[in-house]
């Protein structure tokens, strides 16, 4: 992640606790971590134009990977 302003994966412990959670979820934290940065990339804009479309590529990514 590039900007680490979630301060819980900033620490070992911390991303170690969202890995499990992640785990049990069945969710890559590197999915988790691309969800998070389109969010980031949004921030500021009235409008987050294009934000439901790069979360539909993320999850058809983890789909292909899953196969």
């Amino acid at each position: 992640m590039a900007r680490n302003v979630v301060v819980l994966l900033n620490s070992e412990q911390g991303r170690n606790m969202v890995a499990q959670k992640c785990k049990q979820l069945d969710l890559p934290l590197h999915v988790l971590e691309q969800l998070i940065e389109a969010e980031l990339d949004q921030q500021g804009k009235r409008r987050k134009r294009g934000l439901y479309e790069e979360f539909d590529e993320i999850f058809d990514s983890l789909a292909q990977e899953s196969r």
